[in-house]
């Protein structure tokens, strides 16, 4: 239990650094303000946060770039990874390690050295840019640069006419390979998918595709599922919405938030079953199952309600927000965040975590609400 408990902290702490605008360890650097740059001359030594409105980088980052702002212009360098939330970002420099997170417009014009994976609207890819390894979720996406490692692209259209070294993975509704395009390994994309080569196009391995029905329907069945959860916060929000609001306002350490979110997941089922091997526990099983059923149906509504209330603020400064609106953006905003490549699974264990302890406390907690405000830890940071 110290093992889930340790890591459902490192788990629920991503999310945390998203939901908090400020960073958890005091190594980090901060910056914010609608309009921010970094001059060419300048350097910053260390790991830098930002949250803005456009970012303009000249100069260098000696660390790492956590970033959250409507627009990124990144001209200089980082020496390490960068990791946001951006609306539109066009990087012209260096990135020394990864680029990841959730960038709605996304075009590199120069070198990303480890991996580039992020989710959004559109990507491109210029013809002088050079990147490690690739892997995106975008609906339009242009290839015309480098990739020296692995290529995994989802999205509807995807036009490549740059060289990548290794396997390009696709799936799409539209492939076209242009006249320049030169893929060293194997081409893989979707069945059903015929991939249009310009006369010059080059594979240096096999072409062939994939069945990926079972997957199309799993994704098809998760966002009936996303829009049904949806609605029924929204009725549930407006039917108690008064409740909602305390909840949000109660003074709760987040230790034991964490540990109400952690012991939802693991010690729930587990109960439920030692308690139903008795003939006297088993309506308490009973009772338990039907929690855990609960919670896995309504479970991340609260960290909807809490993320939108964030995301809202951000872009509402000082300006009363309906809690629908919050509820309906954090929960859109917390589903392209689980989208994301690699860290997306992070997020999605972290606001189960996060949204089953506020819930928990929602359902059982009793007091007074009119003065308490939730903090973290002994900090007396407010929340939310």
């Amino acid at each position: 239990m110290k093992k889930v408990f340790r890591n459902g902290l490192i788990l629920f702490l991503t999310l945390f650094l998203l939901c908090r605008a400020e960073p958890a360890v005091a190594a980090w650097q901060k910056l914010s303000g609608s309009e921010i740059l970094l001059r060419a001359e300048e350097e910053i030594s260390g790991d830098l946060w930002v949250t803005g409105g456009v970012v303009e980088i000249r100069g260098r980052i000696k660390g790492d770039l956590l970033i959250f702002a409507e627009e990124l212009i990144l001209k200089g360098t980082v020496d390490g990874d960068v990791l946001g939330l951006i609306g539109r970002a066009t990087v012209s420099g260096k990135i020394a390690g990864n680029f990841r997170g959730l960038v709605v417009d996304n075009r590199i014009e120069g070198v990303v050295s480890g991996s580039l994976s992020t989710a959004g609207s559109q990507l491109a890819l210029g013809d002088q840019s050079r990147v490690g390894s690739l892997l995106a979720r975008y609906t339009i996406v242009q290839l015309l640069g480098e990739i020296a490692e692995r290529a995994d692209v989802n999205g509807n259209h995807v036009y490549v006419d740059g060289k990548l070294d290794s396997d390009l993975q696709v799936t799409a509704r539209q492939i076209i390979l242009g006249n320049n395009a030169l893929v060293g390994g194997d081409l893989v994309y979707r069945e059903g998918t015929t991939p249009v080569f310009k006369p010059g196009a080059k594979v240096g391995g096999e072409c062939r595709p994939v069945a990926t029905a079972a997957s199309s329907a799993w994704l098809g069945l998760r966002g009936v599922w996303f829009v049904g959860s949806l609605f029924c916060g929204v009725v549930w929000l407006l039917l108690f919405r008064r409740r909602w609001h305390q909840i949000l306002e109660i003074r709760v350490p987040w230790r034991r938030l964490i540990g109400l979110g952690v012991g939802s997941l693991t010690l729930l089922p587990v109960l439920s079953v030692l308690t139903g091997l008795t003939l006297f526990g088993l309506p308490l099983s009973i009772g338990l199952l039907l929690l855990f059923l609960v919670l896995l149906v309504f479970g991340e509504l609260p960290a909807y309600l809490l993320v939108g209330r964030w995301f809202c603020g951000l872009i509402r400064r000082n300006k009363s927000i309906h809690p629908v609106l919050s509820l309906l953006a954090g929960g859109f905003v917390l589903a392209f965040l689980k989208l994301l490549p690699v860290v997306g699974v992070f997020f999605a264990i972290a606001g189960r975590i996060v949204g089953n302890g506020l819930f928990l406390i929602y359902l059982f907690w009793r007091g007074n609400t009119g003065q308490t405000t939730v903090s973290v830890g002994a900090s007396g940071n407010s929340f939310g």
